[in-house]
């Protein structure tokens, strides 16, 4: 059904995705090095700053379109679809321009990658030296070192202090979830044991909620009987314009009622 109705947006959420990684990991970098000095003032750092911007704006029709499906709005006249389609083969013909700059790009992207790692690497040497420092030294500049080694490894606990949270909060939901269904089976058998057996069963949640995919239907098209009547109906209304119904004779003629107009003559002359 998503396919028939947007086949676009699986394409558009690929891209969006691919779209925001290649930001994050080559053009962000690449902009720090032309406000660095690395990559010199020219062409080549015009035409990054172009393409950041473009694929950014990209990125953000993107979204609004996706706001505009998750509230359900109609997207096919809309003139988001155009602006994506432009930005689209804008992006389309700077792939020539990227395939010449493929190389380079790939060798300062890694240089970039490998100072980083380097930098990180030092880091990590210099918490342990402090680490290991303040264990040898009790001194009074034990607290300051420790405020050092805390800010050097604040990343590693803060990721496992997300890890714990996100696994608590799970572990809740799951507990919720389950004392939910107990308390629909619960409610089901309560209503089951009150129920009168010569009685029809209600529908449950559960049934309502296998019913699976059906098509929205309006409310008179649901009874057939009604379907029809109403059809009939109007059909009726259509046949008095297109035929004239026979008029009977209930009381006898007695003359025009508004008199006859000797001066009128409606006849034809015949020849």
């Amino acid at each position: 059904l998503l396919k028939q109705e947007s086949p676009e947006l699986l394409q558009l959420i690929e891209d969006f995705e691919v779209k925001l990684m290649e930001l994050k990991d080559e053009l962000h970098p690449l902009l720090q090095m032309v406000k660095n000095g690395t990559i010199p003032q020219g062409k080549g750092s015009r035409y990054l700053q172009t393409k950041y911007h473009l694929y950014l704006n990209y990125c953000a029709n993107i979204s609004f379109y996706l706001v505009l499906k998750s509230k359900r709005m109609p997207v096919h006249s809309h003139p988001v679809i155009e602006r994506l389609v432009a930005y689209r083969n804008i992006i389309n013909d700077l792939a020539i321009i990227d395939q010449k700059l493929s190389s380079q790009v790939r060798m300062l992207l890694k240089n970039y990658y490998d100072k980083k790692e380097d930098k990180l690497r030092k880091e990590k040497k210099f918490a342990v030296f402090l680490a290991l420092d303040v264990k040898r030294n009790k001194s009074k500049h034990a607290p300051a070192l420790a405020n050092g080694r805390a800010t050097a490894a604040q990343s590693d606990l803060d990721e496992e202090a997300a890890l714990k949270y996100y696994k608590m909060m799970e572990e809740k939901l799951k507990l919720k979830r389950k004392r939910t269904e107990d308390q629909d089976t619960l409610e089901e058998e309560a209503v089951l044991e009150g129920e009168d057996p010569n009685k029809k069963r209600g529908v449950t949640y559960q049934m309502i909620k296998n019913k699976g995919l059906t098509p929205r239907r309006k409310k008179i098209d649901r009874n057939p009987r009604v379907k029809h009547r109403e059809k009939f109906r109007r059909a009726k209304i259509r046949r008095k314009g297109q035929v004239r119904e026979v008029r009977r004779e209930l009381h006898r003629y007695a003359g025009e009622l508004s008199g006859i107009r000797a001066g009128v003559k409606k006849s034809r002359k015949l020849q």
